[in-house]
């Protein structure tokens, strides 16, 4: 016969092991969904122009600013040339987004770079700036809709 505390650790153990199984069956499903990958990549990305943009609104001396810019352009190359192409691509972007002339930038990045990575840093670049658009519109309409 088993007791109260018996029967206390017995539910216990069931309710631990339905919580187990349902949380690695929830990670596979997400994992299992096809743009899981691109979902999470996007994400990132977000998160970290979000941080540089706020870095930049942040008063920062100029020579900060050309110490981030460079720091920014060397972990780019050297990303990019150890293959890591995507995280390279990025840090190029944060470069461009403190530039204080990005035209100049980006006619000198489309003449070294290759051109398929200079059309992916574009594509990038102009999905963070669709983003940034809808941004203040989506706040508008949450701050108006809660009056």
């Amino acid at each position: 016969m088993i007791g109260v505390s018996g029967t206390f650790k017995v539910l216990a153990a069931i309710s631990g092991i339905l919580f187990m199984g349902y949380c690695v069956y929830f990670d596979k499903q997400r994992r299992s969904d096809p743009d899981f990958k691109r979902k999470l990549h996007e994400r990132r990305i977000q998160r970290s122009l979000a941080s540089v943009k706020s870095t930049a609104s942040v008063s920062m001396s100029e020579r900060d600013v050309e110490v981030y810019f460079m720091t920014q352009i060397h972990k780019g190359e050297t990303l990019i040339t150890n293959g890591d192409v995507e995280a390279g691509v990025e840090h190029l972007i944060n470069a461009i987004l403190v530039c204080g002339q990005p035209s100049k930038l980006l006619q000198l990045l489309q003449s070294t770079l290759p051109m398929d990575i200079f059309t992916t840093m574009l594509i990038k670049m102009h999905a963070y700036e669709a983003s940034q658009r809808c941004l203040p519109v989506l706040v508008d309409d949450e701050a108006t809709s809660s009056l």
